[in-house]
């Protein structure tokens, strides 16, 4: 079984308040502790050699790890606050890799104005066991008021915050893979999507702006694979969406041709929103996106569920010619 097949079978009979626990289908639960108020939580694990190596170092694992877990806040627009933090380690670990990964945490917790409340460790008897990270994430938000991938609606416009496939091209470059060598990019840019790989940008501000402003209340984040996840949202809100190849932003569209942006709207790890809203807010979106300067691009838009068992259409023109077909939308856990 995959992720959500796991989740949906063997996990959801275990649920008693689906309020709270959004039905497991979003990756935060909220927790009423006030009249007026919500407790947000999300969790998220990081394991050597499958989202990290060890090789990365302390600091650019703790950047990663703890950024990650803050876009999941990032898509529910909540405000965090707190988070634990739980993690494996071995005999090889020594101080400079420790006082490193320390030093990451502290930078973020800095610049999203979040600190450290607890956790625990476990030491592996083996050097070649793999690490473990773990982080447990507390923001809170206005009772009712997050975003949740189950919120679409008919018509609804899609739209997507920054560039798509550029954590995939900085890892890439970093394993220097054949795929790679034909874009030449220069060192500025290599640097560029290197840091996309290891320093994602969660949407905080974002994901707060859309909720206070009342432009959506439907988000998530780009962690799968930017269909992977417009997927989920389409499962969650029982419709099938439409999107236009050439609208979805890349950092390099002019250099990257058509069989390669294929490859880089199914990858992951871009830790971007996907949010929607109706047509009329269209114009607050783009003054939103000049106040926060970034950038956000509309893509598509949802439309009412098709009989078929694929809920998206993504064609490469506004014309609906030429359907652009794919073997898979993304990475499946």
């Amino acid at each position: 079984m995959n992720e959500f097949e796991l989740i949906n079978k063997l996990f959801k009979p275990l649920v008693k308040e689906s309020l709270i626990s959004q039905d497991l289908s979003d990756d935060v639960a909220k927790i009423s502790v006030a009249k007026d108020e919500e407790l947000i939580v999300s969790k998220d694990i990081a394991c050597e050699n499958v989202h990290f190596l060890l090789k990365d170092g302390g600091y650019k694992i703790a950047n990663k790890l703890l950024r990650c877990n803050l876009s999941d806040i990032a898509s529910s627009g909540a405000n965090p606050l707190f988070y634990m933090l739980g993690f494996s380690k071995k005999k090889i670990f020594d101080n400079v890799f420790i006082s490193d990964f320390v030093s990451g945490l502290k930078d973020v917790q800095q610049q999203f104005n979040i600190s450290l409340i607890g956790g625990d460790t476990i030491s592996v008897k083996k050097n070649s066991d793999p690490l473990f990270f773990s982080i447990t994430i507390f923001a809170n938000a206005k009772k009712g008021r997050i975003l949740s991938r189950k919120n679409a609606k008919e018509g609804d416009l899609i739209f997507v915050s920054g560039a798509i496939g550029d954590a995939f091209l900085g890892l890439s470059l970093i394993k220097n893979d054949e795929y790679i060598k034909k874009f030449n990019f220069t060192k500025k840019e290599q640097e560029y999507l290197v840091n996309r790989h290891y320093f994602p940008e969660p949407r905080i501000e974002l994901g707060r702006q859309l909720i206070a402003q009342n432009l959506s209340s439907c988000a998530i984040d780009v962690s799968d694979g930017l269909l992977s996840d417009l997927h989920h949202i389409c499962n969650s809100s029982n419709l099938s969406c439409e999107v236009y190849f050439e609208d979805i932003p890349t950092f390099f569209t002019k250099r990257i041709d058509y069989s390669n942006g294929k490859d880089l709207i199914t990858k992951g790890d871009d830790y971007e929103l996907i949010f929607s809203a109706s047509k009329e807010k269209f114009t607050q979106i783009m003054t939103l996106k000049n106040t926060l300067k970034i950038d956000i691009s509309c893509i598509g838009e949802f439309v009412k569920k098709k009989d078929s068992v694929d809920q998206i259409t993504v064609f490469s023109n506004k014309f609906r010619h030429n359907i652009i077909e794919f073997s898979n939308f993304g990475y499946e856990h």
